[in-house]
């Protein structure tokens, strides 16, 4: 029987392409980019929640003066 298998020496040393560097860099740069909108989205939004809940709150006070006036003007 024949054996197929052959022994060849492959030369062991590493290149490194500068296009797969500036692709690293691109792909931080894209990452951290949907980090940041992604942070300013959610910060944006807790803030209109905030600004809602302060809101009725306003309101809500401002519906009790306006009751007591009303009653104070009756009496």
């Amino acid at each position: 029987m024949r054996s197929n298998s052959t022994t060849q020496v492959t030369p062991n040393f590493q290149y490194v392409d500068s296009t797969m560097q500036g692709d690293v860099s691109v792909n931080i740069f894209i990452g951290f980019s949907i980090l940041i909108l992604m942070s300013v989205f959610v910060g944006f939004n807790i803030y209109k929640k905030h600004r809602a809940a302060v809101l009725s709150q306003q309101i809500a006070s401002l519906e009790k003066l306006w009751l007591l006036n009303i009653k104070k003007k009756r009496a």
